[in-house]
């Protein structure tokens, strides 16, 4: 006699994802999931998550370093970065000294990473978008301009979607890991999305909702996003 067997697919819990975390006051923050465009847009628990930033959130600011020889501008664009700019103290740095057309500048994000080479009396517009205009002494090898950009983290517009790899607007940037499941109507943001934020804390990889396609490069990229913010991937 054949006995009937039923399966019963239960829904992951949150300890299967988190494995540790130093205390969930200081590493989770509750934020609103952004409204679905033309569809519901949803998450559930291990989503990686991106924010994004409302213009009114971000703020830029420039300014020249007390020892340059040069006595140059550096004219902040309207608006000033692109949708891939990051949080942090932008340098400018002179690396070949002259006047506009030949003055080079070497320009690197918060981190250290270079991310372009602007030109004297040319518009510059990776991430962070300025003019420098040589004045009536040249610039000099290692005259420097600093940008600064700060993102008000608290800014009601703030909101978080899906974490796209291959996007160029910002989504790009991971914010961390959806720790509950959260449904935005089309059109209608939805509040309560919960996210694990910082560290220290150690996650499975096994229950992140890593997304489809992703390269083995993406995702080697993503676990350093993580340990940046504190927050371990283990298998």
């Amino acid at each position: 006699m054949n006995m009937p067997v039923f399966k019963v697919q239960r829904q992951a819990l949150l300890s299967q994802l988190v494995k540790f975390e130093a205390h969930p006051d200081f590493c989770r923050e509750t934020t609103t999931l952004l409204a679905g465009d033309g569809a519901v847009r949803k998450t559930v628990l291990g989503t990686i998550l991106a924010m994004t930033f409302a213009a009114s959130a971000i703020a830029v600011a420039a300014s020249a370093d007390a020892g340059n020889t040069g006595n140059g501008t550096l004219t902040l664009a309207d608006p000033a970065y692109t949708s891939a700019v990051k949080p942090g103290d932008y340098t400018v740095v002179c690396t070949t000294g002259g006047a506009d057309a030949t003055s080079k500048f070497r320009v690197e994000d918060p981190l250290g990473n270079q991310v372009g080479t602007a030109t004297g009396g040319a518009a510059f517009a990776k991430q962070i978008k300025f003019t420098i205009a040589g004045g009536g002494t040249d610039f000099v090898e290692g005259d420097k301009f600093v940008v600064s950009v700060s993102f008000d983290l608290g800014d009601a517009s703030n909101k978080v979607v899906e974490w796209d790899p291959a996007a160029a607007d910002g989504t790009e940037r991971i914010w961390g890991l959806a720790l509950n499941e959260v449904t935005a109507p089309d059109g209608e943001d939805a509040e309560g999305q919960l996210v694990l934020r910082r560290g220290p804390s150690i996650v499975f990889s096994g229950q992140v909702q890593w997304p489809d396609g992703i390269t083995d490069a993406q995702k080697d990229d993503a676990v350093r996003e993580f340990e940046a913010m504190g927050i371990l991937v283990r298998v």
